[in-house]
């Protein structure tokens, strides 16, 4: 489940590129909605796919369907919390 929410969050950030801005929020909203899959799957929970939801669901507002600036912050920080992770789980920090 990490490596499909890693792949999701940086697909999100991509499709920025290729201009695609609703595809970017469903992938983005896809990642906040993985915990719930986990659970109802009977997976082990991951605190940080937890933690990822909760940052997601308090920090997409409407201001970033006014504010592409936004939300490519918004992503950049969640691109780089999963990469963090990455290093964290690889035993690289």
């Amino acid at each position: 489940m990490f490596d499909l929410a890693c792949f999701l969050a940086n697909s999100a950030r991509g499709s920025l590129e290729e201009g695609v801005l609703s595809a970017s929020l469903r992938l983005i909203d896809a990642v906040a909605r993985l915990p719930s899959v986990c659970t109802d799957s009977g997976r082990k929970r991951d605190e940080f796919l937890e933690e990822m939801s909760r940052f997601i669901s308090q920090n997409m507002t409407q201001d970033f369907l006014v504010s592409r600036e936004k939300y490519v912050a918004f992503l950049d920080q969640i691109v780089s919390r999963f990469g963090k992770e990455v290093a964290k789980r690889n035993g690289l920090q």
